[in-house]
């Protein structure tokens, strides 16, 4: 019997394969004008499942509007140079936005996006956006986000794509609906936050999150965090390597906050040589830290709850490895991680002992198995301040 999930997949599939027969090619470099001319012309001439293929370097002036596609079904693909480079769409400085769009089924594939505030923002105002592709990709030089994900979503896939020196290299921002999110094979270089999934205006009891997966990709030091969560549910991060951590003081591989919960943290290989590992965090203030100050009595119920970690290894952790800030519901290590750190293995201050930690005999804490760790020694390892 095929289950409701497998079953879409197959109508997806078909309905592409079904838009594909019909889809017309249509050249960028055909059409007249400025490259930004010849791109919007091609737009406006494509239907439902055409492809626009660009075959030249667009360039926008500071006096071109943004390109924006509210179209559904389009597809981006980018012809390879004859050197094995991509063609790229930028800005002639780094202003406003690149590319917004407002549509579903739209593919990105093979080109490059730079100097801009927000290389390509995604909006979905009222609508649920769906079915959104970015594959082989390159996004570099963003002075806030290189993809920036506003609203509600469903079904969106970026995969082998790189991203250089973005502030925030991919960003979701206050979606009530995130639903089969996946981002795998991609590397992050630099920025501040290199995965951001951050939705602190959603409504929490309205909250739909399912399948946000973050798979085999490559994190290379940032200036704070490689992969931040906040008011997110049901996220994993697996088979990831070389999550560096970032390089100020208050920085992390992985930093959840603000009632994240149900994180599966797998696989993965991380450290960082400034701050620590792991923080499973409250927050200071509501809406992105812009809204009310929440007091210290109340910070409890901000608290992130329900982290598994199996099968990771932290080679080096400056500070405390896993570091807990007013978190409830349990921290489950299994037995077959690896955590090293310079400090206390697990550290918390105002838990209010509201978080079970539930460790495995067998996880290793700087090269001893927790098992065998007596009641003397275990400060030397876990301190929790309730």
């Amino acid at each position: 019997m095929v289950n409701s999930k497998a079953l879409f997949q197959i109508i997806f599939i078909l309905f592409i394969s079904a838009k594909t027969l019909n889809a017309t090619t249509i050249k960028v470099s055909s059409k007249k004008g400025t490259s930004v001319e010849k791109l919007k012309k091609a737009y406006s001439e494509a239907k439902d499942g055409d492809i626009i293929l660009i075959d030249l370097d667009i360039l926008f002036k500071n006096a071109d509007k943004q390109f924006t596609i509210k179209k559904n079904g389009i597809t981006f693909i980018g012809k390879i140079k004859p050197n094995g480079n991509r063609y790229s769409l930028s800005k002639e400085t780094q202003q406003n936005n690149l590319i917004v769009v407002e549509a579903s089924f739209i593919k990105f594939e093979n080109l490059s996006f730079s100097n801009a505030v927000n290389l390509i923002r995604f909006e979905a105002k009222k609508q649920l956006i769906t079915n959104i592709t970015v594959k082989n990709c390159v996004f570099s030089n963003a002075h806030y986000t290189g993809i920036d994900f506003r609203g509600n979503f469903k079904n969106i896939l970026v995969e082998n794509t790189e991203f250089n020196d973005c502030k925030f290299s991919l960003q979701t921002m206050d979606s009530v609906i995130l639903k089969d999110f996946m981002v795998t094979k991609c590397t992050f270089k630099g920025g501040d936050h290199q995965i951001s999934i951050d939705n602190a205006f959603a409504d929490t009891n309205l909250i739909d999150h399912s399948n946000i997966v973050i798979d085999n990709c490559k994190f290379y030091v940032a200036k704070r965090f490689n992969i931040a969560l906040a008011n997110t549910r049901n996220a994993t991060i697996q088979n990831n390597s070389r999550m560096d951590g970032g390089l100020q003081k208050y920085s992390q591989a992985i930093h959840i906050e603000h009632d994240t919960r149900n994180v599966l943290i797998k696989n993965n290989t991380m450290k960082n040589d400034v701050g620590n590992a792991i923080i499973i965090f409250s927050t200071g203030y509501t809406g992105h830290g812009n809204g009310r100050k929440i007091p210290d009595e109340e910070k409890i119920d901000f608290g992130s709850s329900n982290i598994t970690l199996d099968g990771n290894t932290i080679t080096h952790s400056k500070q405390h490895a896993i570091a807990i800030g007013y978190g409830k519901g349990f921290l489950t290590i299994k037995g077959n991680n690896n955590i090293k750190s310079d400090e206390k293995i697990i550290s918390g201050f105002a838990t209010k002992n509201t978080m079970t930690l539930n460790i495995d005999e067998k996880a290793l804490f700087n090269g001893k198995q927790f098992g065998e760790i007596t009641k003397d020694e275990i400060g030397d390892y876990i301190k929790i301040k309730s």
